[in-house]
């Protein structure tokens, strides 16, 4: 393979970067560390690969707690993530319908989506719609922005969303949730905590429903967990994860104004992961993953007007990944290995598209984490990913994070990223090039991070650039896939959290976006300035909630019509969720979405829904 492009730059970055943390750690001590405060610690397993307190990572990781799923009352991970900075969520009409992330201005299929570590990303066409993403017997989401394919591979160029199950603990207990509310909303979810010292399980499950604004506007999901799991000394545990998922979606219309009361799309996924961590000693920890995730989406209309009445699409993907992790003084060195293999079966009432067609990808990677004190954080890890069919790539990253006084932190930051073509871009019929190349990307930031010596606040300003090469984009000449298009992405996420008690916060984000494609174009569907201000937490005895104001700014679309481009308004929503809890097992909860009622589309030709109210009851057990 050809060196990147951005060899030389990475190679300079690691030499000054070395210099400075040398040059750092001789000149003074180590400064104290972060003044204490009322904020909870937040762990992250994804900006390493081994669990860390996010503020002892020098990259940008936000982390979604437990108690702010409950204190929102969201069953839908996209909808928290509408608050998470440099993150833009488009969907295609109410819950259930299609929905994409556009981290940090990057294409919505270069975010890796990850589940406890196991990629959900499909192999067929790319990217992951998070409808299916709830948030049922989930512990946390994780979300770290920037370039990740140094440690998690491809697709993750703008960023990696992994969200944490729930484990089990010693004892018993379990919850019973129903909520329902206006447009047929209605929500069950459960789940059931057991176990002793050594052996615990947790089960999860959901369900819900609710109907659109048109004809065949419906939508359902069902969703089950479960999470076994033996524990012993040093913290070892071998778990098996498995979860199901189905939806079924009526599609209202293709091209606005036209009803289509007969198109329905039925997705199912299936995921089992065998999760092994053993701790040899104090300073050695294997971590070794078999996982299996297969994916269905079936698609019917007995009056499509081109003939296509059925389809059926068979998407797997058989992963093992092996990690070993190493403390050497203050170093944490991991090296490890990838094996995945995804495989596709496409077919149709007009035939065959892809009968099998297989990928395998080996990987291997490198990384050090070193904690020089309170003062000097630096994380350089590099990895090479192989494959027949679209050749090798190899992924470096460094980010120091400098302490400039007890409450003030300099971070800067580069890395390479990729997306790998999928298998419907390399080998669909008329369409697919089996000689596409990965897309690429070269990122790079400067962040300030600071938590004045109250410890009631904490203040980060980040700027990114990127840079994006070798784009996959259908050839109207050729018609068919090529690597033919470039972009540039700069922005700037400022982020201030604010303790205003101990159990009741302030969180504030705003982002700014200049995006520019090879023709001097913005990126489609994302804003130039978009932001959220949230009240969360327990604010009164028994009483806990959560106000969430989203804006998302003007953008470029494209008319599903006359598929032009053209530049939509920008829209801002109130959501507001309250719960009392009367007693110790029983809890009332009320919420309404849309507060204002107002009217507006994410995505171009379809509408939003107005506003709603839910209430429900949550008992424990």
């Amino acid at each position: 393979m050809t060196a990147s492009p951005h060899s030389s730059t990475f190679g300079t970055l690691v030499v000054v970067v070395g210099m400075l943390a040398a040059g750092q750690v001789a000149a003074q001590s180590p400064g104290p560390s972060y003044p204490p405060g009322p904020f909870k610690e937040e762990i992250t397993v994804t900006a390493t690969g081994e669990a860390t307190d996010t503020k002892d990572v020098p990259v940008p990781t936000t982390v979604i707690s437990r108690e702010e799923m409950d204190d929102a009352q969201l069953e839908g991970v996209s909808d928290l993530l509408r608050r998470v900075p440099g993150m833009t969520i488009m969907r295609s009409g109410n819950e259930g319908k299609v929905t994409s992330a556009f981290t940090r201005g990057t294409n919505s299929a270069q975010t890796l989506v990850l589940f406890d570590g196991v990629r959900l990303s499909s192999p067929y066409i790319g990217g992951y719609d998070l409808s299916l993403l709830t948030t049922a017997g989930l512990e946390r989401v994780e979300v770290a922005r920037g370039p990740y394919s140094a440690l998690w591979g491809a697709d993750a160029i703008g960023g990696v969303i992994n969200a944490i199950p729930k484990i089990g603990n010693p004892g018993f207990e379990g919850t019973i949730f129903g909520e329902g509310g206006e447009s047929g909303w209605r929500r069950f979810e459960g789940d059931l905590n057991f176990g002793g010292s050594h052996f615990n399980v947790y089960l999860s499950g959901l369900h819900r429903e609710g109907e659109g604004q048109l004809e065949n506007d419906d939508f359902e999901t069902q969703q089950g967990l479960l999470n076994v799991g033996w524990n012993w000394t040093n913290g070892s545990r071998l778990s098996v994860v498995a979860q199901n998922v189905e939806s079924e979606t009526g599609i209202p219309f293709v091209t606005p104004g036209v009803p289509t009361p007969g198109r329905r799309q039925n997705a199912e996924q299936r995921l089992l992961a065998v999760p092994f961590r053993w701790a040899l000693n104090t300073k050695w920890t294997l971590q070794l993953v078999a996982s299996e995730v297969t994916r269905t989406f079936e698609f019917s209309d007995p009056d499509d007007p081109w003939g296509l009445t059925e389809s059926t699409t068979d998407a797997d993907s058989r992963t093992a990944r092996l990690a070993s992790n190493h403390l050497i003084g203050s170093h944490t060195f991991t090296w490890g290995g990838e094996w995945r293999e995804d495989e596709v079966t496409d077919v149709s009432n007009l035939g065959e598209n892809l009968d099998g067609v297989t990928d395998e990808v080996v990987s291997a990677f490198l990384q050090d984490v070193w904690q020089a004190g309170d003062t000097v954080r630096l994380i350089l890890g590099v990895r090479y990913d192989d494959t027949e069919t679209w050749g090798s790539e190899v992924s470096p990253r460094a980010h120091l994070g400098w302490k400039l006084s007890s409450f003030t932190e300099l971070r800067v930051g580069y890395g390479q990223a990729f997306r790998q073509p999928s298998l419907g871009e390399l080998y669909f019929p008329l369409s697919g090039n089996a000689d596409l190349e990965p897309e690429t990307s070269g990122s790079w930031e400067v962040d300030i991070v600071m938590t004045p010596k109250d410890g009631k606040n904490r203040w980060q300003l980040n700027y990114f650039n990127t840079d994006l090469d070798n784009l996959i984009e259908f050839d109207y000449a050729n018609y068919t896939n090529e690597n033919i298009g470039t972009a540039k992405i700069q922005g700037v996420e400022l982020v201030m959290n604010t303790a205003l008690t101990n159990e009741f916060y302030q969180l504030v984000q705003a982002t700014w976006l200049d995006t520019e494609d090879d023709q001097g174009r913005p990126l489609l569907r994302r804003p130039e300035w978009s932001g959220s201000y949230t009240l969360t937490g327990s604010f009164w005895d028994r009483v806990r909630g959560d106000i969430t104001v989203i804006y998302t700014g003007a953008r470029w679309d494209v008319d599903p019509t006359t598929f032009e481009r053209l530049e939509i308004g920008g829209f801002a929503t109130v959501d507001v969720a309250i719960a009392w809890q009367v007693y110790k097992e029983l809890e009332i909860t009320a919420r309404a979405v849309n507060l204002l009622d107002r009217e507006y589309q994410a995505v171009r030709g379809y509408p939003m829904p107005g506003r709603r109210f839910m209430g429900g009851l949550r008992l424990r057990l």
